[in-house]
């Protein structure tokens, strides 16, 4: 990019870092003969005993600016006649700076925060000038007064021929370049509520509330083109209210440079209409609870005594109850029956003035002390009168746009009234598990944590059992899933059957069941229950064709506070628990161990079967699909890792990931589930015809391979798979100060065509310039967030804060742990793009993956021949 040529040298002592960074964004587009710079003032005094050749100084003046001035008195004792242009706060410019033993020294200012383009304007100004712009001692030459006018201004307005103090309309006189106003007549001043002197160094664009920086682009535009311009917009009185104007801008050019005259003309007659239309839209805003937006908008514009909205039990009822409330009011008790009555044809009941004179005698009781009246009813979605809302005045309403605003209101109500409703019916039932209507994850999560938080207060022990049934997934695949749904709704009778009313049960997932047993005095109280859910539980189950099925469980048991003090850490102990009662051959329970000597043979055990897993085979990788919210299709899936032990059974990541990072074992185990999944990606692109996105995540071990790049490179080679459909998960706590290199890692990684996801987003404290600096291309938010929505309004303020700062800095979203329709439209609703959890699909086996995909093309096979005929 070509720079253009400024003649001149300048010297910029400017201490304020946004100031400075401003100057620099702005000069730096430009060639001087030099700039420099200092970075206090002792080092501008050592410049300046230098002798350089300076033709204008930009300095700032800070307080008293004590500095500032001896570094003036300097400059001109050093016999140096360069400008200065000051640089000072609003606050300080209101005390009119000057230098008065040395006039000539300031020659123009700026205000801080400083505005680029108005700093280089300036300086070419006094660059050019080759002087400074005005001595305050010359005889008949007006002074430039900071926070007053410039003596363009009054050489403009002379030449225009403008009688300022006289003329009726606003008038507003603004530099073509910068923007800032330079003088503003009486009637500017006093329709906006401010000082002449606060108004000049002021933008125009602040008279202009719509805030729309486009249009005002194409108004600048046009008024260089053409000359002049005009416009409507909404400018802020001295309250605040914002009032429709009529604005004529005619550009002005005098020797002192260009200006804008604007004419700023009040139109009434379309005030009432604009204002019912912005009242109308602000009934539309989202509010904090139902109800309380739309009486905020209606109080706003209505400026009324008293406004209620009330809710009646029934269509047919007289009883009502207050939902919100505006002002104070004696009514009698038959007011709103009499609202109701006069509601009930369904249309509004509007008397903007002599309301009680116009209703007559079949006005509702306590109206009298009313001029101002008006009611709409509120409709729910099958048509029948669910409320009202009402409003009264003492003085008259504004008659414009009254009933449809009143109608707005109404509908709003409605709609909010109906969704409240709905989403406490939602959240009761999303709170149940759908087969055995238990409680489900997220009731017994909350219910675990309102436990722990009474037991801490209160010194009780209680217990955590993971209840898992041995060899479930036989009986789903060999008798079918019907008989498997009713084998879980046995169990869950049976177990409801052998607690106490005041412990809890839940479906946590899947054939895993959890129980809380509270109030535990002696851990052979929990032993003995264990003993007996076994016993319950390996009962004959008769099946209907005569047979009978024999089922048993294994059971995990964790204490609170022997074993853990946190929900997290009670149900990993519980599960590692149930492990070990697998190990010990099902049809049993164990307590979880934290000996260390017994941890530590149990950790060389499991390390032992995991380095035979590795070469046993034993080792699996499940798919679990990411569908698009839009189209609810299968745009791609996560690699999933699997330990099917042939005497333990499935083995839960959970347990085995950690030691397999403690090992090393990661390193090649990743590798195999990154070869894996590409192949299965490329054969069942091949096989169907997608382009399937495959995910799969990279470990803290695998991100210190300085070969990297190259083992990743070498899978999507040998497998066929193309780099762009591959996409590598790196979990937001890894730091980078703790693995070298890690950018250079990931961007190496981008430079093959894989995209990198930000996993598990929202659990660490990574700082958001961080995350803006880190070479990812998508965010995947943690279940531990998606699983409270609906439940807990903060997580749901995470989530909506976490789609919007990624689409900000232009990276998708996919969410996981999606178990529930109120998750899918939740984040439907905020533009999450990707989904992924139970309410779609379990993570499958290929097999089962495979089949999931040839349904899916038998389904759009069998829509597109429907659709052809």
């Amino acid at each position: 990019m070509t720079r253009r040529l400024i003649r001149g040298s300048v010297l910029v002592v400017v201490l304020n870092r946004e100031d400075r960074r401003a100057l620099f964004e702005t000069l730096d587009g430009y060639e001087f003969d030099a700039i420099y710079t200092a970075k206090d003032f002792a080092q501008a005094h050592a410049f300046l005993a230098q002798a350089p050749r300076l033709d204008a100084v930009l300095l700032e003046f800070q307080g008293e600016a004590v500095e500032a001035v001896a570094f003036c008195k300097a400059l001109r004792g050093s016999g140096s006649a360069a400008p200065v242009v000051g640089v000072a706060t609003a606050a300080d410019l209101a005390t009119r700076w000057r230098i008065e033993d040395e006039p000539d020294v300031v020659a123009d200012w700026l205000r801080s925060p400083v505005l680029g383009q108005e700093a280089l304007h300036r300086l070419q100004r006094v660059l050019a000038a080759g002087k400074p712009a005005f001595d305050p001692r010359r005889t008949g030459e007006r002074p430039l007064v900071l926070g007053g006018g410039d003596p363009a201004v009054h050489d403009a307005a002379d030449e225009l021929g403008i009688a300022f103090e006289q003329h009726p309309d606003e008038l507003v006189l603004s530099d073509l370049d910068s923007g800032r106003i330079v003088d503003a007549n009486p009637v500017f001043c006093r329709r906006s509520g401010i000082a002449r002197e606060q108004a000049v160094g002021r933008s125009i664009d602040g008279i202009d509330l719509t805030h729309d920086p486009a249009a005002r682009h194409s108004l600048r535009q046009a008024l260089r083109r053409t000359g002049a311009v005009r416009f409507r917009c909404d400018k802020p009185d001295a309250s605040g209210r914002p009032y429709l104007v009529d604005v004529a801008a005619q550009m002005v050019d005098t020797p002192r440079g260009r200006f804008v005259l604007s004419t700023l003309r009040e139109l009434p007659g379309e005030r009432a209409l604009h204002d019912a239309l912005q009242a109308a839209a602000a009934l539309g805003r989202p509010s904090g609870s139902p109800g309380e937006g739309v009486v905020e908008a209606l109080v706003a514009w209505l400026d009324a005594d008293a406004i209620w909205v009330v809710e009646r039990a029934d269509a047919t009822s007289d009883v009502e109850s207050v939902l919100h409330q505006h002002g104070e009011a004696n009514l009698p008790e038959g007011f709103f029956p009499d609202v109701f009555r006069r509601l009930r044809g369904g249309e509004p009941l509007v008397h903007a003035e002599n309301a009680a004179l116009s209703l007559g005698r079949d006005r509702p009781a306590g109206l009298a002390g009313f001029e101002g009246f008006a009611a709409a009813p509120i409709i729910d979605q099958r048509l029948a009168q669910t409320g009202a809302v009402v409003a009264c005045r003492r003085r008259p309403f504004v008659a414009q746009g009254l009933r449809e605003v009143m109608e707005v209101a109404a509908a709003r109500l409605g709609l909010e009234m109906e969704l409240e409703h709905t989403r406490a019916l939602g959240r009761a039932q999303g709170l149940q598990d759908s087969l055995t209507g238990m409680p489900n994850r997220l009731l017994f999560n909350d219910r675990l944590d309102t436990t722990i938080k009474e037991a801490h207060r209160t010194g009780e022990m209680f217990a955590v059992l993971f209840v898992d049934l041995d060899r479930f997934k036989n009986i789903n695949d060999s008798l079918g899933h019907g008989v498997g749904d009713e084998v879980l709704m046995v169990v869950a009778r049976r177990l409801r059957a052998s607690v106490r009313a005041s412990d809890t049960v839940a479906r946590y997932a899947g054939d895993e069941f959890t129980l809380i047993l509270r109030h535990i005095v002696q851990r052979d109280d929990v032993l003995r229950i264990a003993e007996k859910i076994c016993r319950v539980l390996e009962s004959p189950l008769p099946l209907d064709d005569g047979r009978e099925l024999h089922i048993t469980a294994s059971i995990g048991i964790s204490l609170y506070p022997d074993d853990a003090a946190s929900a997290d850490k009670m149900l990993q102990h519980a599960d590692v628990a149930m492990y070990s009662a697998k190990g010990m051959g099902r049809n049993t329970f164990q307590t979880y161990v934290a000996v260390p000597e017994e941890s530590h043979q149990q950790r060389l055990a499991l390390e032992a079967k995991l380095r035979q897993a590795e070469r046993n085979n034993e080792l699996r990788v499940y798919y679990q699909p990411q569908i698009a919210a839009d189209s609810e299709d299968v745009v791609g899936m996560e690699a999933l890792i699997r330990w099917e032990h042939p005497e333990l059974g499935m083995i839960s990541p959970g347990f085995f990931i950690p030691l397999a990072e403690e090992t090393g074992l990661i390193v090649s185990i990743g590798e195999w589930v990154l070869r894996q999944a590409c192949a299965d990606t490329r054969r069942w692109q091949d096989r169907f015809g997608m382009p399937l996105r495959i995910s799969v995540n990279l470990s803290a071990l695998q991100l210190r391979q300085p070969n990297l790049a190259e083992v990743v490179r070498r899978a999507v080679t040998d497998t066929g798979l193309d780099p762009k459909t591959l996409e590598l998960e790196v979990t937001e706590s890894i730091s980078v100060k703790s693995i070298p290199n890690l950018m250079e890692t990931l961007q190496s990684l981008r430079e093959l065509g894989v995209s990198i996801a930000i996993d598990d987003f929202g659990t660490g404290q990574s700082s958001l310039d961080y995350i803006r600096r880190f070479p990812a291309d998508r965010i995947k938010i943690d279940q531990v967030f998606v699983r409270n929505i609906g439940v807990d309004p903060d997580d749901e303020a995470i989530v909506r804060a976490t789609i919007h700062m990624a689409h900000n800095l232009n990276l998708s979203v996919v969410a996981e742990g999606v178990e529930y329709e109120e998750h899918f439209a939740f984040l439907r609703e905020h533009g999450c793009e990707e989904l992924q959890g139970y309410l779609f699909c379990r993570p499958l086996a290929p097999a089962s993956f495979e089949n999931l995909l040839a349904e899916r093309e038998r389904l759009l096979a069998a829509g597109a021949a429907a659709g052809g005929q």
